[in-house]
């Protein structure tokens, strides 16, 4: 009888053994996961606020680049163009540098992390008509050679064939003169509004 009751207590024992390990390693494996999860959330918080701070960045430096690069354009050209009567040649070379938008142009991958869309789509389309803009400062610029070049030729030749030749260049410099105060008022009108957007984005806060 002794040894029936020694065994069933150590049976007992073992059970409870068992079903305290059990337990234990439950809590112990609830308090793992939730260790773990807790970690994964803490580093997504993490990838998320440096996210947020080079999206930021990104926005302020392309602000400060459309504000200044529009400011040094109106004040070498844009003042010009909007001054110049109708049926008028726009005949002034404008100097263009290789890549008036560094940011841009050095940040593309980044453009698409704009969470914004109708942010996005405004950056992107301002920077598109501003370079169209630019593209065709470049043909008003050839343009301009060429009307020089046939006057000039007229100038010491008197023949009447180079005296045509420089008046179809004059006159396609005052039809372009129209296309480039159309696409001006574009540009300006997108970026006034693009940059009211950045702004609104909280930019600066």
């Amino acid at each position: 009888m002794d040894d029936l009751l020694t065994w069933f207590s150590v049976c007992l024992s073992g059970i409870f053994a068992i079903i305290g390990g059990w337990i234990g390693g439950s809590i112990g494996g609830r308090y793992a996961l939730k260790a773990t999860q807790k970690a994964h959330e803490n580093q997504k918080n993490i990838a998320d606020e440096t996210e947020a701070r080079i999206v930021k960045s990104l926005l302020q430096a392309i602000h400060d680049e459309l504000e200044t690069v529009f400011d040094q354009y109106q004040e070498t050209m844009g003042n010009r163009i909007e001054a110049l009567e109708k049926n008028q040649p726009l005949a002034f070379y404008y100097p263009l540098a290789s890549d008036f938008f560094s940011v841009y142009h050095g940040n593309t991958f980044l453009i698409g992390r704009v969470k914004d869309h109708d942010l996005r789509k405004a950056i992107i389309k301002t920077y598109s008509l501003a370079k169209g803009l630019l593209d065709s400062y470049k043909m008003n610029n050839d343009i301009i050679h060429k009307w020089e070049h046939w006057s000039l030729v007229f100038a010491e030749t008197q023949m009447e064939v180079h005296k045509i030749q420089a008046e179809a260049y004059r006159s396609s410099l005052i039809n372009y003169a129209e296309v480039l105060k159309k696409m001006h008022e574009d540009v300006k009108v997108n970026l006034k509004e693009t940059t009211r957007m950045l702004a609104l984005a909280g930019i600066f806060s």
